[in-house]
This record gives structure tokens, C-alpha cells and sequence, in this order.
């Protein structure tokens, strides 16, 4: 009765089914992760700041210490500072400055400390001294982050997204001593008379905010869509077994044609 089920036809049905459950599931799953990828990183970002070391070490992924607050101590090193051109802040065309910090403990961390709409301003000086800055870890930049053209030429002094490579290219810094990624500026003491903006963490690498209701609406909703393909396969399934049962089953005309031909004439 029920080998028509394993058909090439019914199989394929089977098959679109699972398949259809399996990928409903998956990105009600999808959906749970990116909520508790932007809520888990929100939560990160809101913690204390602890030192630098704490964190990570020269050459390593920033791995579990990306988007945590860090606290650095160290000099500046002027000579490596870094302009990153045609960067926009409030609508404003203007540069990224990236200034090596040479902390007490070796490690170089390239610092972003903040955006200047003008490179000649007074505000791309770096301060002399023994400085303790604040901020937020953030993961290099890649070249997708570049805003200037394709094979443009870069005068000395700039480069075109904060990376590893591009400090040790345009700077000269060690990638083994020096931070897997940079230091956002929040704050710096002690403060200087002149600085870049500072840039705000959620404008220079914003998380995905996602509403933990709506999130929710839309993981509930691809189960019950799951639901819904098990239903429908389900019913399609027994309507199949009804229909072959009809035709298995004798009609009424087909049980009294005999007893008709065996009444007395």
C-alpha cells in the first residue's frame, strides 16, 4: 500500500520537503545569532577598560579582545604617524590620524586619534611626552575600507586603510611588535591643547542593530514557515494514501453485479 511513497516522484517530494524545513530552521537560527552577535558586542563595548596587555600581544589576532575598552601608556612616535585620506565624518570630507603609540611594555599600538578635515591643522601635531590614552580595540581594516582609488599613489605620511601591512609598508612598524589591529581614541590624558575629533565607536565601526522583538517576530516566523512544510507534506502524503485505498477498494457496482447474476430467472 505504501510503496508509491518511494517513487521517483513522491521521493523528490520528500526530498523538497526536508530541504524546505531544513533551510526554514537554518535561518531561524541565522536570525537568533545575529542578535546575540549584536547584543554580545554591545555588552563588550560597555565593560571597563582594562590595559592593552590584558588583551592582546604583538602580531596575535585581537581574537576575544576586539571591541573592549583598553588603556595604553607609552609615547607617541611622530615620525610614524599615518594621514588616512578622504574619510567622512557628519558629511565632511577629511582624514583619519593614526599615531604609533610605543607603550611601556614594547608593544606598538597603532592609535586612531580621531578625524581632521584639514591635514595642515594644528590639531595633526602629536604631543610629546609620556601619555595615557583610552579607547575602544577594533579589528584592522581591510582593503574594501579604502577609500582612495584603486593603484593610487600615496604621498609619504599616508596610507589607505589601517591595517598591519600598511603600517609596516607606510611606517615602517614591525608587524611582530606591533597591535593586530588599532586603538580607537576616546580619551587621553594628559589632554592635548590641539587634537583631531574624536570619533565616535558606533560611526567608525557600527553593529548591526537589531531590536530583540523584531529579531524574535522573524525567528518565530521561519519555524512556523517549517511547521507550514510539514503540514503541507503531510497532507499532500495522505491524500495519496486516500486516493490508492479508493482504488483498492470494490465498487458497489462491482459487489452486486455478481449477486445480480446468480438471482432466479
Amino acid at each position: 500500500m505504501y510503496r508509491f511513497l518511494l517513487t521517483p516522484r513522491w521521493l523528490l517530494l520528500h526530498a523538497v520537503a526536508v530541504a524546505a524545513v531544513a533551510g526554514c530552521l537554518l535561518l531561524g537560527w541565522w536570525q537568533a545569532d545575529v542578535y546575540q552577535d549584536s547584543s554580545g558586542r554591545h555588552e563588550l563595548r560597555d565593560r571597563e577598560p582594562v590595559a592593552v596587555t590584558e588583551l592582546a600581544s604583538p602580531g596575535a589576532e585581537l581574537g576575544d579582545g576586539a571591541d573592549r575598552q583598553a588603556v595604553a601608556t607609552g609615547e607617541y612616535l611622530p615620525e610614524q604617524q599615518q594621514i588616512v585620506p578622504s574619510r567622512v565624518h557628519d558629511g565632511t570630507l577629511g582624514s583619519f590620524v593614526v599615531t604609533p603609540l610605543l607603550t611601556d611594555d614594547g608593544m606598538v599600538v597603532p592609535v586612531l586619534r580621531g578625524w581632521v578635515d584639514d591635514v595642515d591643522d594644528a590639531g595633526v601635531a602629536v604631543p610629546a611626552g609620556e601619555v595615557t590614552v583610552t579607547g575602544y580595540l577594533l579589528a584592522p581594516e581591510t582593503p574594501d575600507h579604502a577609500t582612495v582609488r584603486t593603484g593610487q599613489e600615496l604621498e609619504d605620511g599616508r596610507m589607505a586603510y589601517i591595517a598591519p601591512d600598511q603600517l609596516a609598508q607606510r611606517a615602517g612598524v614591525s608587524e611582530s611588535t606591533a597591535l593586530h589591529g588599532y586603538l580607537l581614541l576616546r580619551d587621553e590624558a594628559p589632554a592635548p591643547g590641539a587634537a583631531p575629533v574624536v570619533l565616535d565607536v558606533d560611526a567608525v565601526d557600527p553593529i548591526r542593530d537589531v531590536s530583540p522583538w523584531q529579531n524574535l517576530s522573524y525567528w518565530a516566523q521561519w519555524w512556523v514557515f517549517a511547521l507550514a512544510a510539514v503540514v503541507f507534506w503531510a497532507s499532500i502524503v495522505r491524500n495519496g494514501i486516500r486516493t490508492r485505498r479508493r482504488g483498492a477498494e470494490p465498487s458497489p457496482d462491482d459487489v452486486s453485479a455478481p449477486a445480480a447474476s446468480h438471482a432466479p430467472s
